[in-house]
C-alpha cells in the first residue's frame, strides 16, 4: 500500500459562499489525502483528470474518468488522489441543493457536460462573472440533474462480524471464502452473514465483493499494474475471468482505465 500525505481542504471548504454556485479548481498529487472535512452546502467533484476516491462514514466511492461524486450538505468525506488529479468542484448553496439527488452518488458525466465542466473551471468567484458565465454555471446545474447514476458506491458494513471479514478481505484481497466458510471463521451462520450483509449494506455478499473488487482494480490500473497481476491479486481464475466481472458490472473493460493512467 503506499504511503499518502494529508493535504487540508480548500480555502472554500471553510469560508462562506462567494456565490450561489462556486467553482473551485485545484491539482492534487498522487497519493495525497484532502483531511475528512464536512460544510453547510452541496458539492460535485469532479476530475478532470485522474482518478480519485471519497470516502464518507458510510460508503466509498471510486471516482474514474467520465464520473463525479455528488455530496449532500453536512456530510464529512475526504478525498483521496489515487493518481495525480486535476480536481474541479462546484459548491452549490442550499436553495439550490434540491434540484441534485437526494443522496450521495456517483454521476454519469458526458462528453457534452464534461466540456461545460472544463469551461467553468475558468469562471472567477466574484463579482465580474458575465451573465453568460452565470447562465454556463446554471446549465451544468440542469445538466447535473439529469445526469445518471453509476454503481462505484460500496456501502460500509457496520456489524462487527462483518468488519471482521472486511478487515481479512482488506488484508488479503485473494480470499475466496464462501458465506459458509466464513461463519466457521468468525461464529455466525452462513444464513445470518448474508441477512447481516443485506441489512447493512443494501447489497448481497456477491454484489459486495464485486464492488470492492472494482474499486481495487481501478485504482491499480490506474497505477499501471498489469490486468494478469490484478487477476491474480484478486483471487480470479484467469486475466479473462478477471476481465468479464469487470466490464460486466462497469461497462467497460480493464484496458479503458490503464489508457487512462
Amino acid at each position: 500500500m503506499p504511503k499518502y500525505k494529508e493535504i487540508l481542504p480548500s480555502p472554500e471548504s471553510s469560508a462562506n459562499l462567494r456565490a450561489p454556485i462556486t467553482v473551485v479548481s485545484r491539482s492534487i498529487s498522487a497519493n495525497s489525502v484532502v483531511k475528512k472535512h464536512s460544510h453547510s452546502w452541496g458539492q460535485f467533484v469532479y476530475a478532470n483528470k485522474g482518478v480519485m476516491s471519497v470516502v464518507t462514514d458510510t460508503d466509498s466511492y471510486i471516482v474514474p474518468p467520465e464520473q463525479g461524486v455528488w455530496l449532500l450538505p453536512k456530510i464529512e468525506h475526504e478525498v483521496t488522489a489515487i493518481t495525480n488529479v486535476a480536481l474541479t468542484s462546484f459548491y452549490f448553496e442550499m436553495d439550490l441543493v434540491d434540484r441534485l439527488p437526494k443522496k450521495c452518488c456517483v454521476l454519469s458525466i458526458n462528453n457534452f457536460l464534461k466540456t461545460l465542466i472544463l469551461e467553468a473551471s475558468f469562471i472567477a468567484n466574484d463579482s465580474n462573472r458575465s451573465k453568460a458565465d452565470e447562465l454556463l454555471l446554471r446549465l451544468i446545474l440542469e445538466k447535473l440533474s439529469l445526469a445518471p447514476n453509476v454503481i462505484f458506491q460500496l456501502p460500509f458494513p457496520k456489524d462487527s462480524r462483518l468488519l471482521t471479514m472486511l478487515s481479512i478481505i482488506q488484508a488479503e484481497p485473494s480470499n475466496r471464502y464462501s458465506l459458509k466458510q466464513w461463519g466457521k471463521l468468525i461464529g455466525a451462520s452462513n444464513r445470518t452473514l448474508s441477512r447481516l450483509f443485506k441489512d447493512d449494506t443494501g447489497l448481497n455478499y456477491s454484489e459486495w465483493r464485486q464492488r470492492l473488487n472494482i474499486q481495487i482494480a481501478i485504482g491499480q490500473l490506474m497505477r499501471g499494474e498489469p490486468i494478469s497481476n490484478i487477476s491474480s491479486y484478486l483471487g480470479y481464475e484467469s486475466p479473462s475471468t478477471f476481465t468479464h466481472m469487470f466490464k460486466i458490472n462497469t461497462g467497460m473493460t480493464p484496458s479503458f482505465y490503464r489508457e487512462r493512467k
